[in-house]
């Protein structure tokens, strides 16, 4: 069953006099565990619900039109956890001391299919097997990493076999789910002959696999008692750069399409910009930053005119932060507004301490570590990565706006992946945003741990 939070006011749900703390427990005579359930239930034109409310048990019939909204939001739902232990997973490399919800490791396929997060499949049985059949919840985004058994195995950390990733694969392909696959490619654990064995193996299963991602291991500087991993180096980018365009090529005149595709972090690492828009086809994977960057590229190509126009209406000092990886382009995209009287931007490049300089991504930078790199500067203003603050309005290290303003003594706002609207929004002093697109699980509709 689902526990009603809010009812909106006029909808169908609303007239129909479903209140708070309502608990769904069946419709149409279908059992209703989760949002998911729900949803495919409810979509029929009559409907047959089953209440509880407080210590009673209700039926409620209703008919729905055709798209019409119920106007119900829910509690959130349990998440499942993973049951792996995966050499390089990120988790396990943080200190001590952070909000209990940033341990927690998801692993939970309507999490994939709501939201697009990878899971191993590892923890599913054969109900949760027929359940994404039956109900077609597809795409499912899968963390791969290796076909050969016991090379994944490894990789996830597992002391005991589990069923062949491309037999499960192979199942779902076969009753026409979609999935879109990843490989973190750890050197000397799942590079060379194993990646190729990899990619043309999942290439085997296109289009039912319609896209694999490559992106290189995250190593922080907490790795005390853990395996011991190198990083992706330069010349490994380069090498693993190349092998992806040559069979992104191969697949492309094959069908159409590259099938394999390289993170922006790798092209980065090489010292070159991502490739042009149409290397990604469909931009599959761009929220696991796979053409991240060339889309923020071509937007500001777009309004960087916008930009010097509200620039020369109004002088400002403004700071734009950013990590190591963004820095290696974000200067020469701004150069351009250098000329323009009275107006400075300068992009303010945060050096990862907390943790550690293997870690270069935006997202992942600390209150602490972006309120020491503004305090060294003179700027009217500060201009901040939407993905290093979540929706509480936190740093990862629970630093709030308003803290951060008071360590770096310059007033902040938080942009958007649309650095030209940003820049033109913080000029006009337009409203700003007090929360970040970081991911809070609570956002998504889960939560983890006991239920308060």
């Amino acid at each position: 069953m689902i526990s009603v939070k809010t009812i909106e006011t006029g909808t169908l749900a609303d007239r129909l006099g479903f209140e708070p703390g309502d608990r769904i427990l069946s419709i149409n005579g279908e059992r209703i565990a989760d949002l998911i359930d729900f949803q495919v239930h409810s979509s029929d034109e009559i409907l047959d619900f089953e209440i509880e409310r407080r210590d009673e048990v209700y039926e409620v019939q209703a008919e729905r039109q055709p798209g019409e909204a119920m106007g119900l939001a829910f509690e959130e739902m349990r998440l499942r956890q993973c049951n792996n232990k995966c050499v390089f997973c990120f988790l396990h490399q943080m200190p001590k001391g952070l909000r209990r919800t940033l341990y927690f490791e998801d692993d939970d396929y309507r999490l994939s299919f709501l939201h697009g997060s990878y899971v191993t499949l590892t923890n599913l049985n054969d109900a949760d097997l027929q359940r994404i059949i039956d109900q077609r919840l597809s795409p499912q985004y899968i963390s791969v990493h290796a076909t050969d058994p016991e090379v994944r195995q490894q990789l996830l950390g597992r002391n005991k076999q589990t069923v062949p990733i491309l037999e499960r694969i192979e199942l779902l392909a076969s009753h026409g789910i979609e999935m879109h696959a990843q490989i973190v490619v750890c050197p000397g654990l799942n590079d060379g002959p194993h990646l190729e064995r990899t990619v043309r193996e999942l290439a085997a299963v296109y289009p039912a696999v319609r896209s694999a991602a490559l992106v290189p291991v995250g190593l922080t500087r907490f790795r005390d008692h853990l395996p011991n991993l190198q990083p992706v180096t330069e010349s490994l980018a380069r090498t693993y750069v190349a092998a992806i365009e040559a069979w992104g090529n191969e697949f492309t005149e094959a069908t159409g399409e590259r099938f394999v595709y390289a993170a922006d972090e790798l092209f980065l690492l090489c010292g070159r910009h991502p490739p042009d828009a149409d290397y990604y086809d469909a931009f599959p994977q761009i929220e696991n930053g796979i053409g991240m960057v060339r889309t923020f590229l071509d937007t500001w190509d777009r309004r960087k005119g916008e930009v010097v126009d509200a620039a020369k209406s109004r002088p400002r000092r403004i700071a734009v932060v950013t990590g190591c990886l963004a820095g290696r382009f974000l200067p020469a995209l701004v150069e351009g507004l250098a000329d323009i009287s009275g107006f400075e931007i300068e992009v303010v490049v945060v050096e990862n301490e907390f943790f550690g300089s293997g870690i270069t991504v935006s997202g992942l930078l600390s209150g602490k570590d972006i309120g020491a790199a503004l305090s060294a500067g003179d700027w009217d203003l500060g201009l901040l990565p939407p993905n290093c603050i979540n929706g509480d309005g936190l740093t990862l290290d629970d630093f709030t706006i308003a803290q951060l303003e008071e360590l770096s003594g310059l007033p902040l706002r938080v942009g958007s992946y649309d650095l030209a609207a940003s820049i033109i929004s913080s000029i006009r002093d337009e409203v700003a945003t007090p929360i970040g697109s970081g991911r809070q699980l609570s956002e998504l509709g889960f939560y983890v741990g006991k239920k308060q």
